[in-house]
């Protein structure tokens, strides 16, 4: 029997037991949050005379974000037939329930789909799942059709879908063949400079910055002061290897260098890629572009699969990789061209021990002093410690006695394990200092590795972007860190930003990007939404011109947008100024509009108007005369009302 002729019949009897049973699939709940959607969805009214598949996710878990790629396919298989898909998130750390929090994993993880918010994990409990990532198949009359739980089981998903779409269309079910109101929250959003920055690095050589600029899948290089020098990668999606302008690369994050060699962790490519920054060419010296599930052995590094590499370091001949999707440390073996893993044995747990049965949770981090190894931990929310001569895994501080309780995480300063951190993502090393991007936190703290004692050093533990003194400054989600002489930069990932912390005075600032192109092909994307009464996100620097009052007439209308040049300014054509407009729900616009920036003088129409509230943005990209380019950002709030007297234009003007 093939393997698909052994699905299918497992896939048949499933679906008709379940259908036999009759047991009806709980619905969300009224009041629950939603993303992704115009509106709240209904399982008995919105999802009627669909068949649904619900992915039960939460953001931090590897296996979740596997599952995320897996769906993408089935949706691209599914587009036009009566199947919907929906996330449930429903959030393992504190962190990850707070809703502003999703919307940033929604938008990195490039998730379109409808997501509803588990509160409380309510609807996680009302349909008894176990573990993340669960998929739940609901029939088009709202009945439980069956479970698929862990990541890897695109196929057996794909023919659940097929053959219940076959069961429900010979009972003579009516589908709705409607599509859902959808409003994928990048239609929001504006391009920046860098996308979700994940990991930095500083080649003090050159003193330069290397930036893994994860959402725009490339490696930006700046100096230390932020003016750009160059882009590694085309910034489009792939795995292509080449120059610079040709490599691709798919969510790249670790870094690190070895002499006038960069070793990149290409996460979403499964691979270790390789820079050679004299040539300028990229390589690929591991991992063969598919997702891998090795867990023992030596083998061919171009050869085999990898699982989601995180992190890196060079020591020798050799790197050393945090690959979080198999919760391993791997080692690749430059000179013989080989690969494999040296310390965990590939279960998720937080095990201290002899490093072939040690276990980790997800590493994210690493940070070499000689033959020691740090770890980042992240979902043990533990730093951990590899012997690299003695092979024995141990615990610096964080996590619990327990090796399979992985929910002992928080914000406590102190010694040894206990709460410690929530999710930590990155590590850098200075002497006896280990910094610690406490992520889940919002935090940097530092272990003093004499004492093993741990202290928050920068952030005050809530979500912002203020600069300050560092006990006064607010981080989004940190995940790399790198230390340079009296600076550490960190990587400031949810507020797409670097950080440059000063360790002599102890004041947090914004790096000022100078010149940094935004990829060519990304654009600002018009959608049919609304944001719900809230402005616009600020970028770093944005100009908020404040509250504008207009009288329109009646009927269609335009909107004027006038940018402030001054001598010898002018819009860089390789990378579009942008705008964008939306309305809240008071305003009865034509649609949210967004588009280029044309010139100096740029005319939107608005369609037809009510009374209401407008918010504007223009992103425009300046160069002067002697080349040197700068991102600006304007903002306006517009309260418009129409009336017999009201003009046909309303025009922003900049005021710089």
């Amino acid at each position: 029997m093939t393997d698909r002729a052994q699905l299918l019949a497992k896939a048949r009897e499933l679906l008709t037991t379940n259908a036999n049973a009759r047991i009806p699939a709980p619905d969300f709940g009224a009041d629950a949050t939603w993303l992704n959607v115009k509106r709240p969805l209904s399982l008995r009214a919105d999802l009627r005379g669909k068949v649904v598949l619900l992915d039960f996710w939460t953001y931090c878990c590897i296996n979740c974000m596997h599952v995320l790629a897996e769906l993408k396919h089935l949706e691209e298989k599914f587009a036009g037939a009566p199947v919907a898909f929906v996330g449930v998130h429903s959030a393992k750390f504190t962190n990850e329930a707070e809703v502003a929090h999703v919307r940033q994993a929604v938008l990195r993880e490039e998730v379109d789909h409808a997501v509803v918010l588990d509160r409380d994990m309510a609807i996680w409990k009302s349909y008894q799942v176990r573990s993340w990532p669960t998929i739940t198949l609901v029939s088009p009359d709202g009945l439980m059709l069956g479970q698929v739980v862990g990541e890897g089981q695109r196929a057996a998903i794909e023919v659940l879908i097929e053959e219940a779409l076959e069961l429900y269309k010979s009972k003579g079910t009516v589908f709705d063949m409607r599509p859902l109101p959808l409003r994928p929250e990048r239609e929001l959003e504006l391009a920046r400079e860098l996308c979700y920055p994940a990991k930095v690095a500083v080649r003090p050589s050159a003193r330069e910055l290397y930036v893994a600029d994860t959402g725009h899948d490339r490696i930006v290089v700046t100096t230390l002061e932020g003016k750009f020098v160059c882009s590694i990668g085309s910034g489009r999606p792939g795995f292509v290897d080449g120059s610079f302008a040709e490599a691709c690369f798919k969510k790249p994050r670790g870094l690190a260098f070895d002499g006038t060699s960069l070793f990149v962790a290409d996460t979403d490519n499964h691979a270790i890629r390789k820079v050679d920054l004299l040539a300028g060419k990229v390589t690929t010296v591991a991992g063969n572009g598919t997702h891998g599930y090795h867990k023992k052995g030596v083998m061919k590094a171009r050869e085999v699969g990898l699982n989601s590499p995180w992190d890196l370091v060079v020591k020798n001949d050799s790197v050393l990789i945090a690959m979080a999707g198999a919760h391993q440390i791997w080692r690749l073996d430059l000179g013989q061209g080989t690969i494999g893993p040296i310390a965990g044995d590939g279960t998720e747990r937080r095990l201290d021990g002899p490093s072939e049965k040690a276990a980790f949770a997800q590493p994210s981090g690493l940070a070499l002093a000689g033959d020691l190894l740090f770890v980042a931990d992240a979902e043990a929310s533990s730093v951990r410690i590899v012997d690299l001569v003695g092979a024995r895994v141990g615990s610096v501080a964080g996590g619990d006695m327990n090796p399979q309780n992985l929910f002992v995480f928080g914000d406590q300063d102190g010694r040894g394990l206990g709460k410690r951190f929530q999710h930590p993502l990155g590590l850098a090393l200075d002497q006896d200092v280990l910094y610690v991007a406490d992520t889940f936190n919002h935090k940097l703290k530092w272990i003093d590795l004499r004492s093993g004692h741990v202290t928050s050093f920068a952030g005050d533990g809530e979500p912002g972007a203020a600069d300050d003194e560092v006990a006064e400054a607010n981080f989004r989600e940190p995940g790399g860190a790198a230390v340079f002489e009296r600076s550490l930069f960190v990587a400031d990932t949810n507020n797409h930003a670097i950080r440059v912390i000063d360790l002599v005075d102890h004041s947090v600032k914004t790096l000022a990007l100078e010149g940094v192109p935004i990829p060519a092909h990304v654009t600002v994307e018009s959608g049919s939404g609304s944001i719900d009464g809230q402005p616009l996100p600020a970028l770093p620097g944005t100009k908020n011109f404040g509250v504008v009052k207009a009288l329109l007439e009646p009927g269609e209308a335009q909107l004027e947008i006038v940018l402030a040049l001054g001598p010898g300014e002018k819009l860089a054509p390789q990378a579009p100024s942008q705008f964008r407009v939306l309305h809240d729900f008071g305003l009865t616009a034509a649609k949210t509009l967004g588009g280029k920036l044309e010139g100096v003088r740029t005319k939107v129409p608005l369609g037809v108007l009510g009374s209401g509230r407008l918010f504007v943005q223009a992103l425009s990209y300046v160069c002067d005369a002697q080349g040197l380019c700068r991102l600006r950002s304007s903002r306006w709030t517009l309260e418009v009302e129409t009336g017999p007297r009201g003009k046909p234009t309303i025009v922003l003007e900049e005021q710089r």
